[in-house]
């Protein structure tokens, strides 16, 4: 099998492996392809059984290998407007069009394109492909599958992950959280909003609330981030049945983007507490049952910045690169740092064209990303 990384992606996105759907078409293509080079594989599955996580070995077993990760997941394609099928990736002004083609089926493309050079390499230490579901709604599919390495003692020395970063050494991201809290009400006529408790303006409190609370975040700031401080906001408000009803119960979903070295639990209790103090004794006035319930759908740990890990060093030795960089938006690195392996970001594309309508990776982020891996590879020959 010889394919060059712009013909892999292309095949790649051909799987619509968006996050509400299943990615097993996707995984038994790519299993496929690495058992032909000589690889081990092993999968890990969610509850349902239709999606899966697939970690592959190549070389020796025991520690020390170099993992390569990505997830095959991608965002909707819904509501957008595209110039051509975002499922059938198309070339144009040496840029490759299509959902995923730089988040992050460009790294996943150009890693499946050199399986050839891993199986003719003499691997002095093990190389390992990561291939993740559901990054895209809070990193969690790769829990699993670093629960899986956990239980089977098996310890790489670092993890490089390709997300979109221009083929720059990216080193701390923010850790954050999905939530939705419930805001119950009592339902009665409008005409006598104060004989009940009016969810949907309890939930308009509360996004105003999260408002301030974000106000009071910007006072203890990192300048490596952009923005430089921990944020909170709503995302989705939904709740009420008619214009002449009080509400009864109404839904805020929202997120926190926490800096990696602050705590996020401080953030949480600083919301519950405002919600307790701020806003619940208008409401428990009128009605006893007013409350708040938050639930936390999805949480991923931040990275954590330290520039003389194995997997920074790497990076920087290969790319001749000192400048390690911070990012605000999350990856699996985090994960992984989590778990006792060293992380660093790095792969083709740009971050800003990620999740937007005719989202492209540029052809020559692909060599280049094809270059460093090369680099990679020839690393854990020695």
């Amino acid at each position: 099998m010889n394919v060059s990384a712009a013909e892999m992606t292309k095949a790649l996105i051909t799987f619509d492996t968006t996050s509400r759907g299943s990615n097993l078409a996707l995984i038994d293509f790519a299993q496929g392809l690495i058992e032909q080079a000589g690889g081990r594989c092993r999968r890990t599955h969610d509850a349902s059984g239709a999606k899966a996580n697939l970690f592959a070995t190549f070389g020796p077993d025991g520690d020390g290998g170099i993992v390569l990760s990505g997830h095959t997941d991608v965002v909707p394609v819904d509501g957008q407007n595209w110039s051509s099928d975002p499922f059938d990736a198309v070339t144009r002004d040496g840029k490759l069009f299509g959902r995923g083609a730089c988040d992050m089926k460009g790294f996943l493309g150009v890693a499946l394109s050199l399986l050839p050079v891993i199986a003719k390499a003499k691997l002095t230490r093990p190389l390992h492909l990561a291939l993740s579901y559901d990054e895209e709604v809070g990193c969690v599919g790769v829990t699993g599958l670093l629960d899986d390495l956990k239980r089977e003692g098996i310890k790489p020395a670092l993890a490089i992950i390709g997300e979109p970063t221009l083929m720059k050494i990216v080193g701390a991201h923010k850790g954050g959280a999905k939530l939705v809290t419930h805001c119950c009400g009592r339902e009665g006529h409008s005409s006598a909003p104060e004989k009940g408790a009016n969810a949907v303006m309890m939930a308009g409190a509360f996004v105003a609330m999260l408002e301030s609370v974000w106000d009071e975040l910007r006072a203890d700031p990192d300048p490596r981030f952009d923005p430089p401080h921990s944020t909170v906001q709503a995302t989705v408000v939904s709740g009420g049945t008619a214009v002449n009803i009080l509400a009864k119960e109404a839904d805020v979903t929202w997120e926190y983007r926490c800096l990696p070295d602050r705590d996020p639990q401080a953030i949480l209790d600083r919301v519950e507490q405002r919600a307790v103090q701020d806003i619940l004794p208008k409401y428990r006035a009128r009605a006893a049952e007013a409350a708040f319930q938050t639930l936390i759908h999805a949480v991923y740990p931040g990275l954590r910045m330290d520039e003389d890990s194995p997997a920074v060093r790497l990076a920087r030795e290969i790319t001749g690169v000192n400048q390690v960089e911070a990012v605000s938006y999350g990856t699996e690195a985090g994960h992984f740092q989590s778990y006792g392996i060293p992380a660093v970001i790095c792969g083709p594309g740009s971050i800003e064209q990620a999740h937007r309508p005719d989202e492209f990776v540029a052809l020559t982020e692909l060599d280049a990303c094809a270059a460093f891996l090369r680099k990679v590879i020839a690393k854990a020959q020695t």
